[in-house]
């Protein structure tokens, strides 16, 4: 097979070329040389231990020239097969040694395919992780290093691609049976489990192929066969994951189930732990907050009994994924054992059910797919199981609400959790719980000025804090004003200023492509009811500002007490937030912000009523009354 240099000259020396007839150097120690350089390559071998292991007993008197009439031999053997150009570059001279480039062993090119298929199945990309692994396993013909003479160095590199092809044989399966390919499974693990009567995981997955396939007698007759091996060769038994899908098939069988399902057990193959590195991409530009330390310090303390639970919650736009994802890769060394991440799509009209979630972290750190419970408490119940003893950071990143996480948090003391959300999670308890809306005004500056470059910032400082007031210091408002000055050359910042005040431009100016600082209050004002709808869109006719609660009553026409509920509930949505809270019996105060405002202007011009319209209207006019009587304050600390 392989082993080989490139265009597939393989361990048994064969060129790959149907018409090209096979070629074998000539005597033994042409053999044993090429094996040598093959056991080592990517490495320079001297030498002094060229010669050593292939003429262990009567090594030459001239020692460089046996070994350069020896690469002599060989480059005119890959001269033959490649021509002259190529040839020279399979084997380079070095000072006092030689080097057989990696890059022209095949053996080389399976393991990086190996890698790859391994990385993409335990991503739970199982189709891709299939494709790659197959083309690893074409890579093979017959064992290692066939026609070679072994020496121990041979020997023992022979030895360890051999553990690698049937390991990517186990996992080439993994992925078939995850994309339900059991008869392949079948096919290609037969002859497998005849040769390596003693490789468990090969005759557990075969195991499970049949079974899937209905042929349970069979499923159970390997096993009978596999133990039987076992014991007479070994004196031992199966491990106890082959016991377990043996049991679970018998059990099916004698209880006449019928034909196995995927679910029906929760550990039926071996529970190999696959460590999960899925953190996305921190931002190039990220701005680090002084108030995100106490999250870490919370991840970070030892002596915990229970898992530590931390989050960050705050409007949409407001940069809690950056902080979360920063955070995360800063605490790999208190979590070695990886870093799961699920986007629960809290903020979107369907979000992420929380046994969907479950079976994506569950897949992750090795589950076997095939192989879920049913419902949401039994896979919680399992993943609670897997992560015992394990020191797994988890970032469970736009939760909806509390009912969404119920299910997700691990149970050991080893583990930690980020949370994200845009809502309040006032029903949970935390270790750390950070509230982050906006940035500060500095950290907002320099954003921006990371954004747009130096260059171009620097001339007009005072044209940037008026940008990222109008962006109301929201990380995601900031990039996209920052992108859209950047993409324009001949904008200066004061343009963009003057195009963000221009009527109805802020929110226009605040969007690239798909990506826009509306999607920061769409999904909140739809979850709404009509009631609160209306009552946000006559808040964005008045304009930004701040508002105590008989504003809202005026509006609505109703009550104080009932209108400050309705002003509560836009709070709890992130449409405002509290400017003041009620304190020796006066009322609380709400702020609408310039971009919710916008946002709130534009429904109106849409959606509102003559009715509303009016309301607003008459709030307006009211603005003239005494300080005491004021209903709308209009600066916006």
């Amino acid at each position: 097979m392989i082993c080989a240099v490139r265009f597939y000259v393989l361990g048994s020396l064969r060129f790959s070329s149907a018409e090209s007839p096979p070629i074998t150097p000539a005597g033994t120690r042409d053999r044993a040389f090429l094996g040598e350089l093959l056991a080592h390559a990517g490495r320079a071998i001297s030498i002094d231990h060229i010669v050593e292991s292939v003429w262990p007993d009567r090594p030459p008197v001239n020692r460089e020239n046996a070994v350069h009439v020896r690469i002599s031999r060989l480059r005119s053997l890959f001269r033959s097969l490649v021509g002259r150009e190529s040839a020279g570059s399979v084997i380079t001279t070095e000072h006092g040694a030689y080097r057989l480039v990696p890059e022209e062993v095949d053996a080389d090119r399976f393991e990086q395919l190996l890698a790859a298929g391994t990385r993409a199945y335990e991503k739970g990309f199982a189709d891709t992780a299939a494709s790659l692994l197959d083309r690893a396993l074409t890579l093979w013909d017959g064992d290692a290093f066939t026609d070679v003479v072994a020496g121990d160095c041979v020997t023992a590199e022979a030895g360890r691609l051999a553990e690698l092809r049937l390991f990517a044989h186990e996992r080439q399966a993994e992925a078939m049976l995850a994309l339900g390919a059991y008869a392949h499974v079948v096919n290609a693990l037969t002859p497998l489990t005849e040769q390596y009567p003693l490789r468990e995981t090969l005759h557990g997955h075969l195991m499970t192929a049949l079974d899937r396939l209905g042929r349970t007698a069979e499923a159970l007759a390997v096993y009978a066969g596999m133990r039987s091996s076992l014991i007479s060769e070994l004196g031992t038994e199966p491990a106890p994951d082959l016991r377990e899908l043996h049991w679970t098939i018998l059990h099916r069988r004698t209880t006449d189930v019928g034909a196995p399902t995927v679910g029906t057990t929760a550990t039926a193959m071996p529970r190999n732990w696959s460590s999960p590195a899925q953190l996305p991409r921190e931002p190039a530009d990220f701005v680090p907050t002084e108030t995100a330390e106490a999250i870490a310090q919370g991840l970070s303390r030892g002596g915990r009994t229970a898992p530590a639970v931390t989050a960050i919650t705050g409007q949409g736009g407001a940069g809690k994924t950056a902080i979360a994802v920063h955070l995360a890769r800063r605490l790999r060394a208190p979590f070695p054992d990886g870093q799961l991440y699920v986007n629960l799509g809290g903020s979107g009209t369907h979000p992420t059910e929380p046994g969907e979630a479950l079976a994506q972290m569950l897949r992750s750190v090795g589950h076997s797919p095939w192989d879920l419970p049913e419902s949401t408490e039994a896979r919680a119940a399992c993943f609670r199981d897997r992560l015992d003893g394990r020191r797994v950071l988890i970032v469970l990143d736009d939760a909806a609400d509390e009912a969404q996480l119920h299910h997700l948090l691990p149970g050991n003391a080893e583990s930690g959790v980020i949370v994200t959300s845009r809502a309040w999670l006032a029903g949970m308890s935390f270790d750390v719980r950070l509230e982050h809306d906006r940035l500060e005004p500095r950290a907002a500056f320099a954003l921006f000025r990371q954004v747009v470059g130096a260059t171009r910032t620097d001339w007009e400082p005072a044209a940037v804090r008026e940008v990222t007031r109008l962006c109301g210091y929201l990380p995601l408002a900031l990039r996209l004003a920052g992108a859209r000055l950047a993409a324009r050359a001949h904008w200066s910042v004061r343009d963009l200023v003057q195009r963000m005040t221009d009527g109805a431009g802020l929110l226009n100016e605040l969007t690239q492509g798909s990506l826009t600082i509306r999607s920061c209050f769409e999904p909140a004002y739809q979850r709404l009811s009509e009631e609160d709808r209306g009552l946000f869109r006559m808040l964005g006719l008045c304009g930004a500002g701040v508002y105590a609660g008989f504003v809202g009553a005026r509006l609505l026409d109703r009550p104080e007490d009932e209108a400050v509920e309705a002003l509560e509930r836009l709070a709890d949505a992130r449409l405002l937030s509290v400017a003041r809270p009620k304190v020796q019996g006066v009322g609380p105060m709400f702020r609408l912000e310039t971009l919710a405002a916008a946002y709130a202007r534009e429904q109106a011009d849409v959606e509102s009523s003559d009715g509303e319209r009016r309301a607003a209207a008459n709030l307006r006019r009211r603005e003239t009354d005494p300080p005491e009587r004021l209903l709308h304050l209009r600066a916006v600390p």
